[in-house]
């Protein structure tokens, strides 16, 4: 069986739904999720359902990248499949799992692989990946695809509503005062990530118009341009397809998927958040 051109691999923290992944061939590296004296790896040994359990109970999960042993098992079992490898991952700038992926590829110098940091996390960089499936399921060559990645990268926009910053305080993504001020304030900020760092776009009074903000952000820089939308949520998904609804009504939609924000994420940003990702075509 001749081998295909490109596969694509990504870690866990892409926000793909089952779907998407099994439609487009994508493999997906699990993050690992530590809770308690318990490490678990996410979507494959602890549910969402189970994950969100736990932070209800006052968990406080801690995250950490594939190891390279992970990444390196996945790709000797890729080698036979594809003449080259894509390897896709969220932001070196928050994460050390792009370096596990590199060291990994180091491992296996007879193999193609091309580690890809994304800049991105989440339902953004999952856009990405579902295009550069897309260019290597039509059959193009490595390059063509890295060329297809580096496109989208800057057409892609991403602003998430967070309904409080406890969780990010403890994470570390934002200071303590910072944290306190915005509690104080009844600010409710909307991320977003420029340059691979996720920041603050936007300080709102209320989550309500918050959302609305973070859909009226991403007209400012789509207008009315054809674009994929990613809904994501931590497990709010009544007010996921509520939003979803909004987005639609005011965005040139061609292509729409909603889905979980993914336990590791949900540790760092806590539940009930929610937002869009957009990659403008």
């Amino acid at each position: 069986m001749s081998k295909q051109p490109v596969k694509i691999v990504v870690d866990s923290t892409a926000s793909l739904t089952p779907e998407l992944v099994a439609q487009n061939d994508i493999t997906v590296i699990p993050v690992a999720i530590q809770i308690g004296s318990e490490t678990y790896d996410e979507d494959v040994t602890i549910t969402k359902e189970q994950f969100y359990r736990y932070l209800a109970e006052g968990a406080q999960p801690i995250t950490s990248q594939p190891s390279p042993g992970k990444f390196y098992q996945t790709y000797q079992s890729l080698v036979g499949q594809a003449r080259s490898i894509i390897s896709i991952h969220l932001t070196g700038k928050h994460s050390g799992t792009v370096q596990s992926a590199r060291l990994a590829a180091e491992m296996l110098p007879e193999a193609d692989i091309t580690v890809v940091d994304s800049g991105l996390t989440s339902a953004a960089m999952g856009l990405m990946a579902l295009v550069a499936a897309h260019a290597a399921k039509l059959g193009q060559t490595k390059q063509e695809v890295l060329e297809v990645i580096e496109g989208a990268r800057e057409r892609i926009h991403v602003y998430v509503c967070v309904p409080t910053l406890a969780y990010l305080r403890r994470s570390g993504r934002v200071s303590f005062a910072q944290a306190a001020l915005a509690d104080m304030l009844a600010v409710k900020p909307i991320l977003t990530m420029r340059d691979g760092l996720l920041l603050v776009a936007e300080k709102v009074r209320t989550y309500r118009r918050a959302l609305d903000r973070a859909i009226s952000l991403a007209q400012e820089q789509v207008g009315l341009s054809p674009v994929q939308v990613a809904i994501v949520h931590a497990n709010v998904p009544e007010a996921a397809e509520e939003f979803k609804r909004e987005v639609e009504a005011r965005l040139n939609v061609v292509s729409m998927m909603v889905s979980d924000i993914g336990s590791a994420l949900a540790a760092h940003g806590g539940p009930g958040m929610l937002g869009l990702a957009c990659l403008r075509l």
